[in-house]
């Protein structure tokens, strides 16, 4: 893959030690791509979020928390589908 997608740059950032096997997986699994792009968009969400200035502390916990629910999510799914 020349060019990588971003969702999976960003997973493939985060998860370096599964950079190969996530990568694999994008390619070859819609479910993961999806993951990966529901991930993308909830962590442009929570950096928007947080340098927006506007007082929204409880917006802002609620997609952290779901971004680290998602996290937790890949890594299953990647231990799931050696």
């Amino acid at each position: 893959m020349s060019a990588m997608h971003p969702s999976l740059r960003l997973v493939a950032e985060r998860f370096t030690h599964l950079r190969d096997h996530a990568t694999r997986l994008f390619e070859e699994d819609e479910n993961f791509r999806e993951l990966c792009e529901d991930y993308e968009a909830c962590a442009s969400t929570v950096a928007r979020l947080e340098s927006s200035g506007v007082p929204s502390d409880a917006l802002r916990n609620e997609y952290a928390a779901l971004l680290l629910r998602l996290e937790r999510e890949m890594l299953r799914y990647l231990e799931e589908h050696p």
